[in-house]
């Protein structure tokens, strides 16, 4: 999944994810795409270690190791979530889960997975960054368009990405909705970078690696020796004090009915 990192001192799709967490009665909680475990620290933190077991599930070994090392107690699980999960019907309070679903080719099979492992009453917690929401401020408009088009429809940059879809943060609510969960609240964060090293260390050194592959491929809608310009073009904002950067991402909070219809996962 795309790496959804935010800086320190403002509020975080994953410390929001946690606050929504930490508003329910804790108990057993998974996180479907854990990587690194960005959001099950965030939960930890609010729980302090107490009424809550973690488990985290990503089909990226690399990641649920750093995982472990950063939540030792956290229960780890590698598994394919283009696939049915291996847990029992109604095995957990909280379900959360971040960036992930736009890297399956069906998403509405890991939501009516997701009713499916909550007990009834059961919360689940759902964010994802609309990438085509990406802002950037630079004089030449058309190649801005281009890179942050190429960058967000484009699943080349992580092997896990079957595929991409760059308005799954505004069509969340209505893939919650139509899995038969019951939706309760969409909220919006939007993250702000006014200088190009910030915007860097969080999106840019990504979206340019990632238009770099498609241009080599011969995919999208950048041509390798547009990068060279690209960069010339974020300096350049940089300089003259111009430079702007946002991305904004939606969350969305919903619970399990108490007889929810269609348990089978449907894969």
């Amino acid at each position: 999944m795309r790496e959804g990192r935010t800086g320190i001192g403002e509020t975080t799709v994953h410390g929001l994810v946690a606050d929504l967490v930490s508003g329910w009665n804790g108990g057993a909680v998974v996180d479907l795409g854990a990587g690194r475990g960005d959001t099950l620290v965030e939960i930890d933190a609010r729980f302090a270690g107490a009424g809550v077991s973690l488990t985290a599930v990503d089909v990226d070994e690399g990641a649920l190791a750093a995982l472990s090392a950063r939540l030792p107690a956290a229960r780890v699980v590698r598994h394919d979530l283009s696939r049915p999960l291996p847990f029992a019907d109604g095995a957990f309070d909280v379900a959360v889960s971040h960036n992930t679903l736009e890297c399956l080719v069906e998403p509405a099979a890991l939501l009516r997975e997701v009713g499916r492992i909550l007990r009834p009453g059961g919360r689940a917690v759902v964010a994802h960054t609309d990438f085509e929401t990406i802002v950037v401020a630079i004089e030449n408009r058309d190649l801005a368009r281009r890179f942050l088009l190429t960058y967000a429809e484009l699943p080349v940059l992580y092997a896990n990405m079957a595929a991409a879809d760059p308005w799954m943060g505004r069509r969340l609510a209505g893939l919650v909705r139509n899995s038969g969960l019951h939706l309760e609240s969409v909220r919006a964060v939007t993250t702000v970078r006014t200088t190009l090293p910030e915007a860097t260390e969080l999106r840019l050194r990504e979206v340019t690696e990632a238009v770099r592959r498609c241009a080599q491929a011969g995919r999208g809608r950048v041509a390798v020796e547009e990068i060279a310009s690209w960069w010339e073009q974020l300096r350049a904002a940089e300089a003259a004090g111009t430079f702007f950067f946002s991305e904004t991402a939606f969350v969305v909070m919903a619970t399990r009915p108490g007889n929810l219809s269609g348990l089978s996962n449907g894969f």
